[in-house]
Order: structure tokens, then C-alpha cells, then sequence
């Protein structure tokens, strides 16, 4: 069996056994809260199950570079966690999860991972919230005495949460553990700690002979809600659409059509090769998909010219990475991807453009997109040659490392067109 394969199905085998061993860690979660519960409060728990399953069945897409599925279920969780005993908050959890999960028609594994996942960061933080909490036993949150309680609560919750989704997107996308876990730590704070304010409200309005008081919060939730999705969606149509932009430059020339997506694709792989973080490999990829955005600025009779250029035109053509960078430096999901476009033109020996830069100031998401770049333009028809095999490109690299571009890069396209384009090296080594 070839060892990628081998090593992508045992990949496979501890992915699975690792969502089950978290999902069918409600069993004694159930076993233990049903044995707790005092079901005779029956009408406050079917509020709280009612008020997590409503949280739960809203899911709204985030683009946060992971592409999942977010609630506000943690605003109910977090409300429990203060107000309930925690073996209830437990069950209502666990059994909200479920139900939820069936009204979705999610996977069974999913719903089960979900459930088991809830039902332990619920576990920990409950205990941590009750062990910290120095208002008396059965009274309401006291905002001054609790507030630490509250914040180590969520904390502990936010950590385990984050961890325990994180070893499933490092093994899914073969990253580094801990790179995914402090990505996914720094893009999920402000979320939890925004929504902690609202569960916070939740807890100081609650009254059990009027549990109904704090529906007055739906309307705030609701809104934080349509925000976050708005954000999300702002976020997510920005990349599309100067995607779109990105591609109409490609378009205006037979030869350069689909430039832009090899060279994301290129550089996305270069980065992994060099076992960059997932978050640097996003960023990457996102700025290297609109690389060459500043083309807009020239006309055709540049792009498609099959002579040599005028000096004045190679002028043009050099601003076209300011350009791009004035598009988009402004734009949330390209505040460091801005630079790589910028720079993508410099040279290790400081004769690039615009900035001359040289060697490791050269930000490294600009040296990789630099790589990717030039074999792309090397291996693909232009207006005034053909393309190059793949060998001499590879050797026209080889040639230029060290003045243009950066060797240890080269070394990793290298290996990635090994593996992934069919490159093999000539009889004679090189």
C-alpha cells in the first residue's frame, strides 16, 4: 500500500475514534445527571431545553478561515452555568444537542460529538464557575463578588471548546495541533466574550416564579445574531467578489485564464510543505488569488503584447502590485495578505519591485507567491513564447535561487511538484 494512503486511512481510523470516544461520552454524562435531576422542576427545564434548542437550530456560517457552522447556543450554556445546578444544565445540554441535531438531520456522528463536546466543556466550567462563586448558594449572580467566577468559567469553557474542535481540524487538514489550537483560540475570543454579556444579562434578570423575564434579551440575541451573519457574509462576499475581479483580469487574456487559481493553489501548497500555520496558509492562499488584481489598471494592448515593452509601459506594469495593495490593505480579510501582493515582485538580491527589498525583509508570504508565480507564468502559453516543460522551468528556478527567489522555497515547490504534479528529476540528478 502506497505510505501516503496508509498513513491518510490511520488518519482516518483516529479521527473516527476520537469524534465516537467524545460523542458516546454522554452515556455516563446521561447515567449520572438522570440520577441528579429533580424532574419535579420539570416546567424551568423544559424553558431552558426549549431556550437551547431555539439557540442550537440557528446555526449561521463563519468564514473565520475554518468554514464552519457556529450558534449562540453558548449564550443559554453560559446562562445554565450560572444559574442551574450543574448536573441539570448537563442534561438539558445533552438532550437540547440531540434534538437539535435530529430537527437538522445532521450525521449521528455529529450530533453525538456535539452532544459529548457540550456536555464536558459544561461539566468543567459549571464546576469551576460553582467552586469560584462567592455569593451564597441559591441567591442571584452578584455582578462585583461572581464577576471572577464568570470570567474563569468562560474561560475554561472557551478552552476546552476550542480544543477539542481543533484536534478534529488538524487532523482533517493534517496541520500542526498547536498551530490550529492558537488560531482557533485568537479567531473565537471575541465571539465568546461578547456573547458572555448577554448570558450575564440573562442571569441577572432570571426570576424561577418568572423565568419567562429574560425572553426581553431574545431581541438583543436576535440581533447579535443577525450581525455576526452580516459580518460573516460581508467578510465572505469581500473574497468572492474580488475573486470574480481577479478572474476577469485572467479572462482578458486566453493565456493567462485560470493564472490566478493555479498560483493560489501553488502557494497553498508551498506553505503547507513548509508546515506553516493554517492560519498563514489561509492568508496566503486568499492574497495569492488576487495577486495580480492590479492589472485592472493596464490596458490590453500591454497585457497582450508580444514584442518588447516600452520602457514607460514596464513603468505600468511595475505599479500594478501598489495598486492591488491600495485595493486591498483597507480590507479586513487581507490585512496581512495586502503585503504579500505588494511584495510579490521583490528579489532575494534587492533588484525586484516596487520597494527593493531584499532577502528575509521580504515578507514570506511574498517570497512563496513569487515562486508560484513565475512557474506559472514558465509553464503556461504567453503572447510572446510558448510554455516551457516542466524541467525548465524547474531548472529556471533553480538557476534564479538565491538572487530571486528564496532557495529553502524553491527546495519546497520542488518537493510539492514531486508529489503532487508528476515532476521527476533528469538522469542527471538536476
Amino acid at each position: 500500500m502506497d505510505p501516503v494512503e496508509d498513513s491518510g486511512n490511520i488518519l482516518d481510523r483516529l479521527k473516527n475514534t476520537y469524534i465516537y470516544l467524545i460523542g458516546f461520552s454522554i452515556i455516563p454524562l446521561i447515567l449520572a445527571t438522570t440520577l441528579r435531576v429533580d424532574f419535579s422542576r420539570y416546567p424551568y427545564i423544559l424553558f431552558w431545553l426549549i431556550l437551547e434548542i431555539l439557540a442550537e437550530v440557528k446555526p449561521f456560517k463563519s468564514t473565520f478561515y475554518l468554514k464552519m457552522d457556529m450558534t449562540l447556543s453558548f449564550a443559554s450554556q453560559m446562562a445554565m452555568v450560572i444559574l442551574l445546578d450543574t448536573w441539570e444544565a448537563i442534561w438539558i445540554v445533552i438532550v437540547a444537542t440531540i434534538i437539535a441535531g435530529t430537527i437538522l438531520r445532521r450525521r449521528r456522528d455529529k450530533v453525538l460529538f456535539y452532544a459529548g463536546q457540550y456536555g464536558l466543556c459544561l461539566l468543567v466550567s459549571s464546576l469551576v464557575f460553582h467552586s469560584l462563586k462567592l455569593s451564597p448558594p441559591g441567591t442571584n449572580l452578584h455582578i462585583i463578588k461572581d464577576l471572577h467566577a464568570v470570567l474563569a468559567s468562560v474561560c475554561v469553557y472557551y478552552v476546552l471548546n476550542t480544543f477539542f474542535i481543533s484536534v478534529v481540524t488538524s487532523v482533517f487538514s493534517r496541520d500542526r495541533f498547536l498551530d490550529v489550537f492558537f488560531n482557533d483560540l485568537k479567531i473565537m475570543a471575541n465571539f465568546y466574550f461578547s456573547v458572555t454579556s448577554i448570558s450575564v444579562a440573562a442571569s441577572l434578570l432570571y426570576d424561577e416564579q418568572a423565568p419567562y423575564n429574560i425572553l426581553i434579551l431574545v431581541l438583543p440575541l436576535i440581533m447579535t445574531d443577525q450581525a455576526l451573519q452580516r459580518y460573516y457574509s460581508l467578510h465572505k462576499e469581500t473574497v468572492e467578489t474580488l475573486n470574480v475581479l481577479a478572474d476577469i483580469i485572467d479572462e482578458r487574456d486566453k493565456n493567462t485564464y485560470l493564472h490566478s487559481l493555479r498560483v493560489a493553489e501553488y502557494s497553498e501548497k508551498i506553505a503547507q510543505e513548509l508546515r506553516l500555520s493554517s492560519g498563514a496558509i489561509d492568508e496566503i492562499g486568499t492574497a495569492s488569488r488576487v495577486h495580480d488584481i492590479g492589472k485592472i489598471i493596464l490596458e490590453d494592448s500591454i497585457l497582450k503584447n508580444p514584442g518588447k515593452l516600452q520602457d514607460y509601459e514596464y513603468a505600468k506594469i511595475k505599479q500594478h502590485p501598489v495598486i492591488a495593495h491600495r485595493l486591498l490593505k483597507n480590507l479586513k480579510p487581507y490585512q496581512k495578505g495586502a503585503s504579500y501582493v505588494l511584495y510579490h515582485h521583490e528579489r532575494m538580491d534587492g533588484n525586484g519591485y516596487p520597494s527593493n527589498l531584499h532577502g528575509r525583509s521580504i515578507p514570506i508570504g511574498a517570497r512563496i507567491i513569487a515562486v508560484a508565480d513565475c512557474y506559472d507564468a514558465m509553464t503556461s502559453d504567453r503572447p510572446y513564447r510558448k510554455a516551457l516543460p516542466q524541467r525548465v522551468a524547474v531548472e529556471e528556478l533553480r538557476k534564479n535561487s538565491g538572487n530571486q527567489f528564496d532557495p529553502l522555497i524553491v527546495e519546497a515547490f520542488i518537493k510539492v511538484l514531486k508529489r503532487d504534479y508528476g515532476y521527476k528529476e533528469n538522469s542527471m540528478g538536476q
